[in-house]
């Protein structure tokens, strides 16, 4: 059984789930900028281990690589876990037993994901909106409690989930997704940059010594490890940065301390988390740890 805890974070409570098998740092192509932004990303939000889960934030349920969630707390819109399953539905067969057990409970719940990956009520077909899914994945309306028959419910579901999201056949899948997540998250803005200093349109044509310098690399890399955690914040820092009209070994030490010492929710820390995971990975060269992203900014 995975091992799995009640939290309870701000105004909300629900189900940590703990990933169990990790995207090793070893099978990652050193020279792949975009392959390397992905990973950090993916250490510093959920260890990099697949089936990691969340309910406890409001958002419904959270999952896979970069916490993909099943609802904006702001908007009470459907959140992008939902497209996430549609796409294991084109990647997994239909006797897969995880892939069952997830479809059975979308059924019990009353609902169906239509080929565009929006959850929809059966019968009706009309959306199920944002307040439903959080009162159905962490009852009652995001706030789970320690015990009792909704404590139960909320465990069901962050467990099946956790069983789908820590099948193999779904890791290539999630690690593809998060990929094109972080190429469409502030898209307008990182293309200023890949254009100015590696002559390239977005991550994925950069490649560590073709055309992305090293510096550029990790300095982009630890970007990407924040603009996960808060989208608009981190287009504004790199916007501002962008706009000194640096070369690039100078923007990229700016960049990493403008994120670094920002004092934007846990940026410090996050950070000094970053740092250390990128540094233990093995993926960048280690002078870089000095010179760019230095233990003290």
């Amino acid at each position: 059984m995975p091992h799995t805890r009640h939290v309870v974070f701000k105004n909300w409570a629900g189900i940590a789930v703990a990933g169990e098998i990790k995207w090793e740092a070893s099978s990652v192509d050193k020279k792949n900028h975009l392959n390397k932004a992905t990973w950090l990303t993916a250490v510093v939000e959920t260890g990099a281990k697949f089936g990691s889960i969340n309910s406890y934030d409001g958002a419904g349920l959270s999952a896979g690589l970069e916490q993909t969630i099943a609802l904006f707390p702001r908007t009470m819109e459907q959140g992008e876990l939902w497209s996430v399953l549609a796409k294991f539905d084109e990647v997994l067969p239909d006797t897969n037993p995880n892939w069952i057990a997830m479809k059975a409970s979308l059924d019990h719940a009353g609902w169906y994901l239509d080929s565009r990956g929006l959850l929809r009520h059966k019968g009706s077909g009309s959306l199920v909106g944002g307040t439903e899914i959080r009162h159905e994945l962490s009852p009652p309306n995001g706030i789970v409690p320690d015990h009792g028959p909704d404590f139960l419910k909320a465990v069901q579901w962050a467990e099946i989930f956790h069983n789908l999201f820590s099948d193999p056949a779904t890791f290539q899948t999630q690690i593809k997704l998060t990929k094109n997540s972080l190429l469409v998250g502030n898209k307008v803005v990182e293309s200023q940059v890949y254009r100015r200093y590696a002559k390239v349109e977005d991550a994925s044509a950069a490649i560590v010594g073709t055309n992305i310098l090293p510096e550029l690399d990790l300095a982009m890399c630890i970007y990407h490890s924040f603009s996960v955690n808060a989208p608009s914040k981190a287009r504004s820092v790199l916007q501002t940065v962008l706009d000194r009209n640096l070369g690039p070994i100078d923007f990229s030490k700016a960049i990493v301390a403008a994120l670094g010492n920002n004092t934007y929710a846990n940026w410090q820390n996050r950070y000094t988390r970053t740092r250390a995971e990128a540094h233990g990975s093995g993926l960048f060269d280690e002078s870089l740890f000095s010179s760019i992203a230095p233990a003290h900014l």
